[in-house]
């Protein structure tokens, strides 16, 4: 894809749409509580069995079905996400929402996979970073644009009616990728499960998934408790809290959009230890200048924006040394960050229960600094 085509801008709009689908609720947690009658922690749940759906079934969905051809297999998922979203929407009570949501993490996950292994396969190897770039970017925009517009649209629809929106764009996605995504080689896009497992025992790939898991400890360690950190230290703030989350959400989109052009520049390896070193830094000044409102948060942004410029780089990563023939290590990846997600938000819920949320930064550094040290690693072991 010598430019953003519209196969590309179908793509970009889905990763929008499916980033909606699984942020959604964080958004409205306190209305979803109400309308269901149960406490907001409880309804917190809706994003956990998404997220164990995403960690663990995606894999076992790619292997039990390797034998289907991808882009056969990419509508497959999507038709699934549609109807477990019809299944969200008539949804009962709270324990078929669970089983639904469940169900929706692997559907749209697997979809995601699929997604990122066809953008790249239908992108010149020197634009492969600023393809996937464009099609995360429907992502970032869900955390600028879409979840500040769901928490304004509660206001006139419920969120059953949200959801309704969300699969209306998801069918009309899905009769353009009928008519018109081409089909993929099968041959090179099958599942080969010995050959995939041949995967485990490259240093380069293992590395590359250890970089995964450690980075999204760390980012979900911080990221997930950021607005408490800083309305515990800074109650003043609160009047520009929905301000900041919104210039968050901008540094996501900005570090996403040059971590692509950065990559196909100077390669995914120098970017990513470009990225480790700049989260460190980050972290660093948030830590040094923790007592002031105005630095903590200018930090902050600049962190995540690192964040976002680094995590593109995975995917790429991924698909380079597996020439992109590995839909499966993909899926592996994504499950690593959404573990890595579960796991870094548990240890901080540890650490502020032992020493304060101010002590959270202490966590993201130290993650910070692993990634530096296993990018060193794999630089030098693997040039």
């Amino acid at each position: 894809m010598k430019k953003p085509n519209m196969m590309l801008l179908v793509f970009s709009s889905m990763s929008f749409v499916l980033a909606m689908t699984a942020f959604v609720f964080s958004g409205i947690l306190d209305k979803v509580a109400v309308s269901l009658g149960i406490s907001v922690a409880e309804s917190g749940l809706l994003n956990t069995m998404y997220s164990y759906g995403a960690a663990f079934g995606v894999p076992i969905t790619l292997i039990l079905f390797r034998k289907v051809e991808r882009s056969r297999m990419l509508k497959l998922m999507l038709f699934a996400t549609i109807l477990t979203t019809f299944a969200l929407i008539y949804a009962q009570n709270f324990v078929q929402l669970l089983i639904v949501r469940l169900l929706m993490g692997i559907s749209a996950n697997s979809y995601g996979v699929l997604a990122i292994s066809t953008v790249l396969a239908l992108s010149p190897k020197d634009r492969q970073g600023r393809s996937l770039a464009f099609y995360i970017m429907g992502s970032s925009l869900a955390l600028v644009i879409g979840i500040p517009l769901t928490r304004v649209l509660s206001a006139v629809l419920d969120w059953r009616s949200i959801f309704w929106i969300l699969n209306g764009m998801m069918m009309l996605s899905l009769a353009y990728f009928i008519k018109f995504l081409p089909k993929a080689d099968h041959e090179a896009t099958k599942l080969d499960l010995k050959k995939e497992l041949q995967f485990f025992k490259d240093g380069k790939t293992l590395l590359l998934l250890a970089y995964t898991l450690t980075m999204f400890m760390g980012y979900h360690a911080f990221y997930t408790y950021a607005t408490p950190y800083l309305l515990l230290l800074f109650p003043s703030i609160e009047p520009l809290m929905s301000l900041i989350l919104v210039a968050l959400g901008l540094a996501s989109f900005a570090g996403n959009l040059i971590g692509g052009h950065v990559s196909d520049a100077i390669g995914y390896v120098k970017s990513m230890m470009l990225g480790a070193v700049l989260q460190t830094a980050a972290m660093l000044l948030i830590l040094v200048f923790q007592p002031s409102k105005g630095l903590s948060v200018l930090f902050i942004i600049v962190w995540l924006m690192s964040a976002w410029f680094t995590g593109l780089q995975l995917n790429t990563g991924i698909a380079q040394v597996t020439d992109n023939k590995s839909s499966f290590m993909l899926s592996i990846n994504g499950s690593l960050i959404q573990l890595g997600g579960a796991f870094g938000a548990s240890l901080a819920a540890v650490v502020i229960n032992l020493s304060g949320i101010h002590s959270i930064v202490f966590v993201t550094l130290l993650t910070s600094l692993a990634i530096v040290l296993i990018q060193l690693v794999s630089m030098k072991k693997y040039p």
